[in-house]
C-alpha cells in the first residue's frame, strides 16, 4: 500500500544488499518492480483487474444477486470508488470499459 514500482525495485535493491546478488531469492523478494528491474509486463494494472474479475464472479451468481438485491451484470451498474491510488484507477478503468458507471471517487 503506497508504494510503487520504484519503491519495489529499492526493496529487492537492499535485499541483494543485505544477503548477496546470487541469492536464490534476490529477484523474486518483491513484486511490482521496474520492467529493466526484473518487473512484469501488466503488473501495475494487474490488481485493479483482479478487483474487476471477483465482482464479475459475483455479479454473474445467482445467489450472491438475490441476496444483495441486483440484477447480474456490471453494465448499466452505479458504483462508487473508494479510493483512487493504481488499485482504485485501474478497477475505475475497467469497470467503465465494462460499462459501469463511476458516479463517484472518494479519496480519503
Amino acid at each position: 500500500m503506497g508504494t510503487n514500482e520504484q519503491t519495489m525495485t529499492w526493496i529487492m535493491d537492499t535485499y541483494k544488499y543485505l544477503y548477496g546478488e546470487k541469492e536464490i531469492n534476490a529477484e523474486g523478494c518483491a513484486t511490482g518492480k521496474l520492467l529493466t528491474q526484473g518487473g512484469i509486463e501488466g503488473r501495475t494494472e494487474s490488481t485493479g483487474l483482479g478487483v474487476l474479475y471477483v465482482l464479475k464472479e459475483l455479479l454473474n451468481r445467482d445467489d450472491f444477486c438475490e441476496k444483495a438485491d441486483v440484477n447480474q451484470g456490471i453494465k448499466g451498474k452505479k458504483v462508487i470508488i473508494q479510493g483512487f491510488g493504481n488499485v482504485g484507477y485501474h478497477f475505475a478503468k475497467f469497470l467503465h470499459k465494462e460499462g459501469a458507471k463511476i458516479t463517484g471517487i472518494i479519496e480519503k
